[in-house]
C-alpha cells in the first residue's frame, strides 16, 4: 500500500491536539483546524518543489540531520505547547525551517493560509510555525526507517506529488512554484528516455564518447529538473540554457550515428575516418558543454545580482512604509517606542538594546498593568515587518534565584504574547527570563534591576 504523507501527518495530529494549539493561540478550534489542513500540505509541497534537484534534496537531508528531526517529536506532542521556553524553541525551529523552505514567499503563504482559514495573519503563521517540525519530523522519521539518501529522498517526495495536490489551497502551488500536473512521472518518464537514447548510442561510438555523453546527459537532467520546478527569472534564464545542452545533445547523437554507420559500411582506410570523425564528435562535445556552463554561470551571476537588487528594494520600501504607518503615533518621551522607532530609521549604529520606561507589574506577578507601551511596541514591529527581536526580562536580588529566574522568564512570555495579541508574528520575538543574573547596577537589590528590554535579534 502506497505511504500518504499527508494522512499519517493528520492521524498523529488529532483534535486534543489542534484544541491545545488554539489554547495557546487564543483562535478558534475550527479554525486552527482549517489553518493546520492548508499549512501541512502547503509546506510538504515546498519541500517536493525543493527536492526536486540533488542539491536540494541534499539540503534537505542536511537540515533533517542537524535538526534531528528523526520524529521523536511525535512521542510527546502535548508537552511542546504547553507554553514555555518548550514552546518558543519550537516555533522558533519551525520558522528557521519556513524561511529555509519558502524565503521571501513566506509572507503571501501566510496570506493564502489566513484567508482560508479566517484566522488572522500572526495566528496563521504561528500555525505554520509549528506545522513545520511536524512535517520535518514525518519526512525524517522516514528517511531515517529507510536510510535514504538525497536521491531517495528525491524519489519518495516526488511520490507524495498527488496527494498534496489534491490537498494544497488554492494558488498555493503556484506561489510554491509546485507544478500539479504529474510533475514527477514526467520527471522520471523523460530522464528514462533520455537515458535510453544516450546509452544506445554511445554503444555505437567510441570508449571516449561513452564516458563524455552520460555526464553531458546528467547535466541536461540537472538543467531540465531546475526549469521545470522553477518559477523565478534564475529559473527562466536556466531554462533555455537547458535547452541549448537538449540541442547539442541531439546534435551529437546525430553525428556519433553518421560515424557509427560509416565504421559499419567503410572497410580498410574507413577505420581511420571513423577514429578521426569521433575525435572531432567529442571535441564538439566539450566545447558545447564549455558553452553551457558559461552561459549558466552568467545567468546565475546575473540572478544574484538581481536578487541582491531586490532585497535592497525591499528594505527600503519596508523602511518607506514604516515611517508612513508610524506618523500618526505619539509615543512617550523615553519610551521603547520612541528609542525603537528612531533607530529603525536611522543607520542604526549604536546600541541596540531599548529598556521599557513605563512597563509595571503586579508586585510578585506578570501581570501587566498598563499595555499603552508594549502597544505602541507592537505597533513598530508590525510597520517594520523584517525585524526579529528578544524579550528579556530581570529582577533585582532579592529573594529566592529560582524564583526571580521563573518570574522574569514570564513576564517576558507576557509581554510576548501582548505583542502577537496585536499582530505580530510569533516567530519573530523569542521571550527569556535572566532572573538577577544581569543587574545594572552594583547593588543588586536596586529597584532599578527590576525591568524588561527588547534586544534586536542578530
Amino acid at each position: 500500500m502506497a505511504i500518504n504523507l499527508l494522512d499519517m501527518l493528520k492521524g498523529q495530529i488529532g483534535d486534543a491536539v489542534l484544541s491545545q494549539a488554539g489554547s495557546f493561540l487564543g483562535a478558534d478550534n475550527s479554525g486552527v483546524k482549517s489553518a493546520m489542513g492548508a499549512a501541512l500540505p502547503s509546506i510538504l509541497g515546498s519541500m517536493i518543489a525543493s527536492g526536486s534537484t540533488n542539491q536540494g534534496s541534499k539540503g534537505l537531508i542536511d537540515m533533517i540531520t542537524k535538526g534531528g528531526h528523526d520524529g521523536s517529536v511525535f512521542d510527546n506532542l502535548g508537552s511542546v505547547l504547553g507554553g514555555g521556553d518548550t514552546t518558543s524553541g519550537f516555533l522558533n525551529s519551525g520558522s528557521g525551517i519556513l524561511k529555509s523552505l519558502m524565503g521571501n514567499k513566506l509572507g503571501s503563504v501566510v496570506d493564502i493560509i489566513s484567508s482560508v482559514s479566517g484566522l488572522n495573519k500572526g495566528s496563521s503563521s504561528s500555525i505554520m510555525s509549528m506545522a513545520a517540525p511536524l512535517v520535518m519530523g514525518m519526512v525524517g522519521k522516514y528517511v531515517k526507517s529507510k536510510a535514504l539518501d538525497a536521491m531517495g529522498l528525491s524519489k519518495f517526495l516526488g511520490s507524495q506529488s498527488k496527494n498534496v495536490a489534491s490537498a494544497l489551497p488554492a494558488g498555493m502551488g503556484s506561489l510554491l512554484g509546485f507544478n500539479t500536473s504529474g510533475m514527477g512521472d514526467r520527471v522520471e518518464t523523460a530522464a528514462n528516455n533520455a537515458r535510453t537514447t544516450v546509452t544506445e548510442t554511445a554503444n555505437e561510438g567510441s570508449g571516449l564518447l561513452k564516458r563524455v555523453l552520460p555526464l553531458l546527459l546528467l547535466l541536461g537532467l540537472a538543467f531540465f529538473g531546475w526549469n521545470w520546478f522553477s518559477n523565478s527569472k534564475a529559473g527562466e534564464m536556466v531554462g533555455d540554457a537547458a535547452a541549448t545542452v537538449g540541442e547539442t545533445v541531439g546534435d551529437a547523437a546525430s553525428t556519433v550515428g553518421d560515424a557509427a554507420a560509416t565504421v559499419g559500411n567503410a572497410v580498410g582506410d574507413a577505420a581511420n575516418a571513423a577514429g578521426e570523425t569521433v575525435g572531432d564528435a567529442a571535441a564538439t562535445v566539450g566545447g558545447a558543454v564549455g558553452d553551457a556552463a558559461s552561459t549558466v554561470g552568467g545567468a546565475v551571476g546575473d540572478a544574484a545580482n538581481a536578487a541582491g537588487e531586490m532585497a535592497s528594494d525591499a528594505a527600503s520600501a519596508i523602511a518607506s512604509k514604516a515611517k508612513e504607518a508610524l506618523a500618526g503615533v505619539t509615543f512617550a518621551a523615553g519610551s521603547v517606542g520612541e528609542k525603537f522607532s528612531s533607530f529603525l530609521a536611522s543607520d542604526r549604529s549604536g546600541e541596540s538594546t531599548f529598556r521599557f520606561n513605563n512597563l509595571t507589574f503586579a508586585s510578585g506577578s506578570a501581570a501587566i498593568k498598563d499595555m499603552a507601551e508594549v502597544d505602541n511596541l507592537a505597533k513598530v514591529l508590525n510597520a517594520y515587518s523584517n525585524i526579529n527581536i528578544e524579550v528579556g526580562g530581570h529582577t533585582d536580588s532579592s529573594g529566592s534565584a529560582d524564583k526571580n529566574l521563573a518570574l522574569s522568564q514570564a513576564r517576558a512570555e507576557a509581554v510576548k504574547a501582548q505583542l502577537v495579541a496585536q499582530g505580530v508574528n510569533a516567530s519573530r520575538i523569542s521571550a527569556k527570563g535572566y532572573g538577577s543574573t544581569s543587574p545594572t547596577t552594583a547593588n543588586g537589590a536596586d529597584a532599578a534591576n527590576r525591568r524588561v528590554e527588547i534586544t534586536i535579534a542578530k
